[in-house]
């Protein structure tokens, strides 16, 4: 498999993000953070990663509102997109495969080679980010 150039770290942790962050850098990946789910949605417009490492429980939208958002929009629904989340025992995570979501990493157990691993099985974005002049909902869900 090619190696991941971009992924996107949705987290309103930067502390708890910080260590996957800088192992992923190190490992020759350029990470990009945001602290919610509401930069997530602006970033749509800048940029579209090869993989997405999203925190469950934010303040402004959760990960499963995100998820939809990301998934409704064409140029994201593919994405790779795995939960990075602090509370494994969420009943939200028993739905989130329905939005292409095969991996679950918890915070505080993290196996950073595993999160490695899941990143680089991920296809690199082969052909230029397009950009669609329509902005991504940012209603309520």
């Amino acid at each position: 498999m090619l190696t991941v150039s971009t992924v996107l770290i949705i987290d309103d942790d930067p502390d708890g993000c910080e260590p996957v962050a800088s192992y992923l850098a190190k490992a020759g990946h350029s990470v990009r953070r945001v602290s919610s789910g509401r930069e997530a949605l602006d970033a749509v417009m800048d940029l579209v990663p090869d993989a997405v490492l999203l925190d469950m429980l934010m303040p402004d939208m959760d990960g499963i509102a995100v998820l939809k958002v990301i998934r409704s929009y064409l140029q994201w629904s593919a994405v790779p997109v795995a939960i990075f989340t602090a509370y494994p025992e969420d009943p939200r995570l028993w739905h989130v495969s329905r939005y292409g979501v095969t991996h679950v990493f918890t915070k505080s157990k993290v196996n950073l080679d595993e999160l490695l691993w899941w990143v680089e099985q991920q296809p690199r974005r082969v052909s230029p980010q397009s950009t669609d002049s329509a902005s991504p909902p940012h209603a309520e869900l």
